[in-house]
């Protein structure tokens, strides 16, 4: 098949899981024999906002698109971008002129990428496939996490204004912001009407869809897959003496739960467990304090280590050098990559028995489930893992099989783009 693939950026300029997601998907279908063409976003300094340039002619094709959020005045304007539509307009074109054409497009998020690039591509006559990685396209903090730090279960009208007033104010004020999430929840339901199919890595990533008022049955699941084949040559957990060396990947956000984490390690006793952090630390929707109110727990001799970001290359190692992986969320978080590398590394996995989380282990089997922000839970199943390290290694012998490659997903995904393709007509 000829495949495009629209993301809004692409390792190594840009190293989230939706971007690492899409680059393995586009190795795996080309290693497949099918022909992959990648529309990527990227800063691009030297280009005028909407320039593209061709930055990998082999299979897969890359092309990355200038955009930088330069003349955004509104809350609309995050999400409607015309120099990005009008690129992949241009993109398209010019493709079908040099006679590349493609059989489907698969959209992976839009944030700087424009949701009429959904249009655009119904418009060309191009089978669409969306998969919905997080919740992005009703809820401009991407979430579903209020600015109160609480969870929400849909997207509720009002409480969704008070939170986005709150999170925009230079842009929404009492007045204006009723309309403003009426006119992001319409331009979602439109959005979503477009594409042949809908992907999400969960079904638990579901219900807010469908009450936001999309019909369950376009919800095709396909589990991510994770680069497997690098990270299956780590050997298991080191069987002690020492701490349980317990590491956190993942941006440091209040949504990812970094702040329960540490409560539960520093209430243990001295000695018992090495806490790694690794990840990116980011202004939350403008809010710098987060990083500040986590280390403000910290006491002298706290085994607490930051490492800062890190790169793919480096993830092989950092895992081998943690025993235990927890992921302490509080949103529902629609897959998880990070877990998924810490199970195909070998590595048990503490995870909160919210969204999709929760479907990656078996309580008592790879990992623990958990209930979400209770301090005291975490705690007890940090130190039953400390004091265990038998239980440890039986957790890790069972937790790599539990994580799949990224062939697997492209074979699953290769299906629905099959029956996109045969949802559209051919193009006039």
């Amino acid at each position: 098949m000829r495949v495009l693939l629209l993301c809004h950026g692409l390792p190594p300029d840009s190293v989230g899981g939706v971007e690492q997601h899409v680059s393995g998907l586009a190795e795996a279908l080309a290693a497949a024999g099918h022909q992959v063409h990648v529309f990527a976003r990227a800063d691009l300094p030297a280009l005028d906002q909407g320039a593209f340039v061709a930055t990998a002619t082999g299979n897969p094709r890359v092309t990355r698109v200038a955009y930088r959020w330069q003349g955004v005045d509104s809350l609309d304007a995050t999400y409607l971008c015309p120099p990005m539509a009008a690129a992949l307009r241009q993109f398209l074109g010019e493709r079908r002129a040099a006679g590349e054409t493609f059989d489907v497009a698969h959209v992976h998020h839009l944030t700087g990428m424009s949701t009429d690039a959904l249009g655009e591509l119904a418009a060309a006559g191009i089978a669409t496939v969306l998969t919905l990685h997080d919740y992005w396209l009703f809820c401009p903090r991407g979430q579903m996490f209020h600015r109160r730090e609480e969870v929400c279960e849909t997207a509720a009208p009002a409480r969704c204004a008070e939170c986005l007033q709150a999170t925009f104010p230079h842009w929404l004020d009492a007045a204006n912001r009723d309309a403003a999430v009426a006119r992001i929840q319409d331009r979602a339901r439109a959005a979503l009407r477009l594409p042949q199919r809908l992907v999400v890595p969960s079904a638990r990533a579901v219900p807010p869809f469908v009450a936001l008022g999309v019909p369950a049955e376009r919800f095709t699941v396909v589990e991510n897959g994770v680069d497997t084949q690098r990270l299956h040559g780590i050997e298991l957990p080191a069987a002690g003496p020492g701490p349980l060396r317990v590491g956190y990947f993942g941006t440091l956000l209040p949504s990812k739960g970094l702040h329960v984490l540490l409560d539960a390690v520093l209430a243990l006793p001295p000695g018992t467990v090495s806490l790694r952090i690794h990840g990116n630390a980011v202004p939350y929707h403008g809010d710098e304090s987060y990083l500040t109110r986590c280390f403000q727990r910290l006491r002298p001799g706290s085994d607490v280590h930051y490492g800062g970001p890190y790169t793919a290359d480096e993830l092989p190692h950092l895992l081998a050098s943690v025993d235990v992986l927890a992921a302490p969320a509080l949103w529902h978080e629609a897959f998880g990559l990070t877990v998924r590398e810490g199970l195909a590394a070998a590595r048990p996995v503490l995870v909160s028995r919210i969204g999709g989380l929760q479907d990656a282990v078996v309580d008592g089997v790879q990992g623990r489930v958990l209930p979400p922000g209770d301090v005291a839970a975490w705690r007890a199943a940090i130190a039953e893992l400390a004091a265990d390290r038998a239980l440890v290694a039986r957790l890790a012998r069972a937790a790599r099989p539990r994580a799949r490659g990224f062939q697997a997903m492209a074979a699953e995904l290769l299906a629905v783009y099959a029956d996109a393709r045969a949802a559209v007509a051919p193009a006039t």
